[in-house]
């Protein structure tokens, strides 16, 4: 809080004043984040056909080199790192993902076959190599661009989606093996 308070230029005592403890201030700053970011993802991809342009669309908004792009990642890396230890923000995590996860399955429409009993969701799939990335990316000294992470998600997605299309309908009568022919 106290680092907060100097960033900010108040005092700890104003930032209390607003924020009951660290985890209040956590989930205020990831809903306010998430709702900015989220209106921004769905503006990217409104009225864009399904398909992988929809995905790109999607990819570069969240991948945006900007400040706002930024300090949405900055945010979520660390809410998701505090959740360890504060379990009160997973609620507010999950809200937040819940509303995420709609619209990558809405850039994902008629990319990938529909998901079945027991399997990940895609939402959650293209979420969770997206956020590793970007996590690689912006912590450690990895060479990854923005614009790598965005090939290789669309790269790993197409080519997963194509390994987890169901099979074809089997269409004969009962199976013989060679011998018995």
């Amino acid at each position: 809080m106290r680092m907060v308070a100097e960033e900010a230029g108040v005092s700890t005592g104003m930032l209390n004043h607003y924020f009951a403890n660290r985890q209040d201030l956590l989930t205020q700053s990831l809903v306010y984040v998430s709702e900015r970011s989220l209106v921004r993802y769905a503006d990217a991809i409104s009225g864009l056909e399904p398909g992988r342009g929809r995905l790109e669309a999607l990819l570069d908004s969240v991948l945006a080199e900007d400040d706002e792009s930024e300090e949405t990642w900055r945010v979520w890396i660390n809410v998701h790192g505090e959740a360890v230890l504060l379990p009160g923000l997973r609620r507010t995590i999950d809200e937040r993902l819940n509303k995420w996860f709609e619209l990558i399955d809405q850039a994902l429409e008629d990319l990938v076959p529909p998901v079945h009993d027991g399997e990940v969701p895609w939402s959650v799939c293209v979420d969770s190599v997206l956020t590793g990335f970007v996590i690689m990316a912006m912590t450690s000294e990895a060479d990854l661009d923005r614009r790598q992470i965005r090939e290789e998600v669309i790269r790993l997605v197409l080519s997963y989606a194509e390994v987890r299309q169901p099979s074809p309908p089997w269409d004969g009568g009962p199976r013989t093996s060679a011998k018995a022919r």
